[in-house]
């Protein structure tokens, strides 16, 4: 590369680097000029970001995050906190530099410079791909703008630094153009294992980006093959490091193996090809009608110059193979290597993002077998590369096209190009302003990490300070993350307890890290089960100080205003209440009582058939499945198991007692620690003219817990009529026991076990040990 070429690509790139910074100061100036004020999302998982980091910041350090799931804590890869950029704040925060006072502003400005940094990346490759400077540069700012990933600014922050794709690519690009040097390759596997520091999906997409260029080389390019086994171990390499840093660094043995999403959160052609937002989107659904929005996860739309683009090299590319009989030409489009290849291996991507081959029908099988590519659940997200590629490949076809017609002395028809440019940066521009008006839509975040804001600031006119408590309980309470409970509290809880928590350093007794414990997010469930079961959760606990109880003024469940009522107020503010809740109440139960009520009431109780017990004569059902072949019972031997994900009939039969009319409930005890999530409960009434009745609960919602297993209830009511009905039970790995029908006013007893190990048991609860 001469000295006056050198120079030309620099001043480009800086040049780049200018009009991106313009463009962004034009559509975020409020941001940049004061940008710890602004919430890019006051909700979900950007507020979750601001919390974690700032927190962690402050209050830890080393791999652990102790803010939530208390007092367990969790390993600081799988809160929304960037551990890389966490570390370094959190060492600046310890070394005078207030970093986590000001970590709204930092993540929002990291956030954007993305939108600086991505068309600077972009104009290499655009460069590598020999187009001239001046034309670089503007589809440069075009394709950046455009990123799938800038719509991640108002969500999932980690996700929206569009640069890391193109650098990857980048890398990969001159890996190819110099197989035998090490350079690149060592400038890679660095790359990706700091990109993979800050959000280990990028690692997964840039590996897997790789690898498919290992398949395409291997298949088009023989003189490359003797470099495929380097370029192998660089894409695996730093998977393998990963996971065995977490294998030697995570304590959680009980992570779900089976997280949602695996064939919901796709890519789909429609969310690549076709527009996703915006007023072009607008006109677009008017013009042809879709069906339902698809997961925005999989949004990676190329614009609608790419989507002709590549349709048009498609058909003229198979009619020109098809009349000169070029077979072998058919896969390999007339454009340089890294397109050819970067094409085909960006396609493999987009294929598996579109949940290919798990969602093809006979391979449902394979899913079961997915492994850690479920862990990855959001599949839609390996169709970025395919953006970028796309649009790049883009660029070079209307260049070449103008370039062609300019010879054919078509000066005129190459001018056409000009409007086709220019729609796609409206195309850009309406995406990223669509996008820069959310962003701005929410001030005040000064606010967020300010002491003297939250309601906790005010415990010091009650004289307490905040190392009298060991930890903040929100209510409503949330505990997201397993995929099994979904308890999703409320907008206001979820705010203050964040905020209360980063102000005071005290951790929450709550949880919304993704995969977290099963195990323990059980354990903080039970905190809300009936006075009936002991808090397993109190054990852990390394002291007896109490709880400060936060509660805001939302609609609250019979569990959640009993545990108001066992604590005492000492704070209330228009944003939240605060309460101290001792230990000792938390533990409490209602089995001494319910012991010594059982002891008077049963000898006055007739004995029914079963051994049942009931306190009034309506028909009533127990089910323990003693006799079933799977042994893993809850209360003794036997349960009902279901390895299939399909509906199973706990019951099917009469009404207990037909003449009976009124509320009625089943319940059943589910294992809570099998591979898959909670599923349905129904109970459907049959009538005698044919018609049906159907009552159904979302088990994600259940907050009895007893040991591994969890209650389902379903109320219903038996109507006239009703000849029979049906209990069923939707799920995969179904290990049930204990079913219980009964009407809500009747008490059940029975005994379970003989001799010393004979207990009773009320209402499928066990009284004694």
């Amino acid at each position: 590369m001469s000295s006056s070429f050198r120079k030309l690509h620099w001043l480009g790139m800086g040049g780049v680097a200018l009009a991106a910074l313009a463009l962004t100061a034009v559509l975020f100036g409020p941001v940049l000029a004061n940008p710890n004020d602004f919430y890019f999302n006051p909700s979900g998982d950007m507020l979750q970001s601001y919390y974690v980091t700032a927190f962690y910041v402050m209050h830890d350090m080393g791999l652990r995050f102790t803010g939530m799931n208390y007092p367990y804590g969790e390993h600081f890869n799988y809160p929304n906190l960037q551990p890389l950029l966490a570390t370094i704040m959190g060492f600046l925060h310890r070394h005078g530099v207030p970093a986590g006072r000001y970590s709204v502003a930092i993540l929002n400005l990291l956030g954007l410079s993305s939108l600086v940094i991505t068309p600077v990346v972009l104009y290499a490759v655009l460069r590598r791909t020999r187009l001239p400077v001046l034309y670089a540069g503007l589809l440069a700012l075009i394709i950046g703008f455009m990123s799938p990933q800038v719509l991640r600014l108002d969500g999932h922050l980690m996700l929206s630094y569009a640069w890391f794709v193109p650098w990857l690519w980048y890398c990969i690009i001159r890996m190819q153009e110099a197989p035998g040097r090490w350079r690149w390759y060592i400038v890679f596997t660095v790359s990706i294992l700091l990109i993979g520091a800050v959000m280990p999906y990028f690692l997964a997409v840039g590996c897997a980006f790789l690898l498919g260029h290992v398949l395409v080389l291997a298949w088009q390019q023989p003189r490359l093959r003797r470099w495929l086994l380097r370029l192998a171990l660089t894409a695996a390499l730093p998977l393998l490091l990963f996971r065995g840093y977490l294998w030697a660094t995570d304590h959680v043995t009980d992570r779900p193996p089976n997280p949602y999403g695996l064939l919901v959160f796709v890519a789909t052609p429609g969310t690549v090809f076709t527009p996703v937002m915006g007023p072009v989107y607008d006109w677009w659904q008017a013009q042809w009608p879709g069906d339902e929005p698809a997961s925005s996860e999989g949004f990676s739309y190329v614009g609608l110059v790419s989507t002709v683009t590549l349709a048009a090299s498609c058909l003229l590319g198979t009619a020109a193979v098809l009349a000169r009989r070029r077979w072998r030409r058919l896969g390999r489009p007339a454009a340089p290597l890294h397109l050819r290849t970067g094409l085909w291996a960006a396609s493999l991507l987009l294929i598996f993002s579109f949940g290919v081959p798990f969602k093809w029908h006979g391979f449902e099988w394979l899913t079961e077998h997915a492994g850690q590519v479920k862990q990855f659940r959001s599949l839609g997200r390996f169709a970025w590369p395919f953006y970028y590629v796309a649009t790049t490949y883009t660029a070079y076809c209307l260049y070449r096209l103008w370039r062609y017609l300019r010879r054919r002395r078509l000066g005129a028809l190459a001018w056409v190009g000009l409007p086709v440019l220019l729609f796609w940066g409206a195309e850009a521009w309406l995406q990223v302003s669509t996008e820069a008006t959310r962003v701005m839509a929410n001030t005040g975040a000064n606010d967020f990490l300010d002491p003297s804001s939250s309601p906790v600031s005010q415990l010091t006119w009650k004289n307490r300070g905040f190392s009298e408590f060991q930890a903040i309980l929100p209510v409503p309470y949330y505990n997201m993350g397993t995929d099994k409970f979904d308890q999703a509290g409320s907008g206001n809880s979820i705010f203050q307890a964040y905020k209360a928590s980063a102000i005071s350093g005290l951790p929450l007794l709550a949880n919304h890290i993704p995969r977290s414990s099963v195990g323990e997010a059980m354990q903080h469930i039970q905190l809300f089960s009936s006075p009936l079961v002991p808090r397993e959760l109190l054990a852990h606990f390394p002291n007896n100080k109490p709880l400060l109880l936060l509660v805001t003024p939302d609609i609250l469940s019979d569990a959640e205003q009993r545990l108001v009522g066992l604590a005492h107020l000492l704070v209330q503010t228009p944003e939240a209440s605060l309460y101290e809740l001792p230990l000792a109440a938390l533990a409490a139960t209602d089995l001494p009582r319910e012991q010594a009520k059982a002891d008077s009431l049963l000898p006055t109780l007739k004995p029914r058939p079963g051994g049942l017990f009931t306190t009034t004569a309506a028909g009533v059902l127990v089910q323990d499945f003693a006799q079933a072949a799977d042994r893993r019972g809850r209360l003794g031997a036997g349960a009902f198991y279901e390895p299939q994900d399909k509906f199973s009939t706990l019951y099917d039969g009469p009404v207990p007692a037909p003449a009976d009319t009124g509320r009625y409930e089943a319940s059943v005890w589910i294992n809570g620690k099998t591979d898959y999530g909670f599923g349905n409960m129904r109970v459907v009434s049959h009538y005698a003219d044919g018609g049906t009745a159907e009552s159904v609960v979302d088990s994600r919602k259940a907050t009895e817990v007893m040991g591994d297993w969890v209650r389902i209830v379903v109320p219903f009511r038996v109507q006239p009529g009703v000849q029979r009905i049906e209990v069923l039970y939707q799920n995969h790995d179904l290990l049930a026991d204990d079913l219980l029908i009964r009407p809500v006013n009747t008490d059940v007893y029975y005994y379970i076990g003989t001799g010393a190990r004979r207990r009773l048991v009320k209402n499928t609860y066990s009284l004694r040990p």
